[in-house]
C-alpha cells in the first residue's frame, strides 16, 4: 500500500516545466494526491490539473487568508459562489487564518510595508480573515465535505472560530500549536497532518511523538517545506515522511500507511 498526500500545490510555476515527471516519481510512491487552491486563478487551474490526472489527483478549492485582504468581499463572494457550484470536491482549502503578517507589522518592518496596499490595516485584516473562514465553514458543513484548514500563529484563534461554526469535518494542515492545543482539536474530532516539516522542526517532531498515530494523515505541502531547506518539495517525498514517523513513534512504515490512509479516506471520501 501506498501513502496519500493531503495537501499539495501542483499547480505552482515550479512545476511548469516537469510537472509530469514529478508526477511519474509521485505514482510510484504515492496512492492518491490532494491539490488545493488559494484563489480564483489556481483553483482553476487545481480543476483543470484533477480533470487531467483524474483517478491520482483530488481537488480542494477556496481562498489562502493571505490573500484575503487584497480581494473585495464582491470578489471573494462570487469565487464562494463558483466553489459551491463545483462537483466532486475532496475538500474546501487552503483555507483559514494566518496572523503572521500581524506580527510582522507589529515589528514595523520596512520591507514588509512596502509589500502591502497603501492604507493596509492589520486588525482589519484580521477581522476579514475571521469573517472569511466563517464562510468557507459554512459552505464545507453545507456542502458535506472537510475543511483543509491553515493556521499560521494563529491556532487557538483557528480552533475557536471552528468551534463556533461547528465545523463538522476538519483537516488542521501544518499545524503549528503546542501538544496541549493539537490534543484540543483531536478531542474535536479533526485530524492534524504530519509533513516533511518533521524533520526540521522540533515542534512537529514533538506533536509525531506526543499524539498517537491515529491522529494524524500525512502531507507535503509542495513545493514548499521540502526535507531539505532550500529544495523544491514534491509528493514523492511523503515516503521519507513515513519512514521518520515510524522511526519516531517505533512503528512499521506500513503501520503508519495503513492507519493515515484510514483517516485520510475516511475524511475525504477518496
Amino acid at each position: 500500500m501506498k501513502p496519500i498526500d493531503c495537501h499539495t500545490h501542483l499547480y505552482d510555476k515550479s512545476f511548469e516545466l516537469d510537472l509530469d515527471k514529478v508526477l511519474e516519481r509521485a505514482g510510484r510512491l504515492v496512492s492518491k494526491i490532494i491539490v488545493v487552491g488559494e484563489d480564483a486563478e489556481s483553483n482553476r487551474k487545481v480543476l483543470a490539473l484533477c480533470k487531467r490526472y483524474s483517478s491520482f489527483l483530488f481537488p480542494g478549492l477556496a481562498i489562502h487568508p493571505d490573500r484575503v485582504h487584497k480581494l473585495a468581499n464582491e470578489e471573494i463572494d462570487k469565487e464562494i459562489e463558483f466553489i459551491r457550484k463545483q462537483k466532486g470536491l475532496a475538500c474546501i482549502g487552503e483555507c483559514g487564518l494566518d496572523w503572521l503578517k500581524a506580527e510582522q507589522f507589529a515589528l514595523a518592518s520596512p520591507s514588509f510595508k512596502l509589500l502591502e496596499p497603501k492604507g493596509f490595516d492589520i486588525m482589519e485584516a484580521r477581522k476579514k480573515q475571521i469573517e472569511v473562514f466563517r464562510k468557507f465553514i459554512k459552505l464545507a458543513n453545507e456542502i458535506g465535505i472537510p475543511l483543509n484548514v491553515h493556521s499560521r500563529r494563529a491556532v487557538r484563534d483557528t480552533i475557536r472560530v471552528l468551534k463556533e461554526e461547528k465545523a463538522k469535518k476538519v483537516l488542521m494542515h501544518g499545524f503549528d500549536g503546542t501538544v496541549k492545543e493539537a490534543e484540543e482539536a483531536v478531542q474535536l474530532g479533526y485530524k492534524l497532518a504530519i509533513g516533511t516539516g518533521v524533520f526540521y522542526s522540533r515542534q512537529k517532531a514533538e506533536l509525531a511523538k506526543a499524539l498517537p498515530i491515529n491522529c494524524f494523515v500525512l502531507e507535503t505541502d509542495s513545493p514548499v517545506c521540502a526535507p531539505k531547506r532550500g529544495e523544491r518539495n514534491e509528493p514523492a517525498n511523503i515516503a521519507s515522511v513515513v519512514r521518520k514517523i515510524a522511526s519516531i513513534k517505533n512503528i512499521t512504515r506500513s503501520e503508519v500507511i495503513n492507519i493515515t490512509n484510514k483517516n485520510a479516506k475516511e475524511l475525504f471520501s477518496i
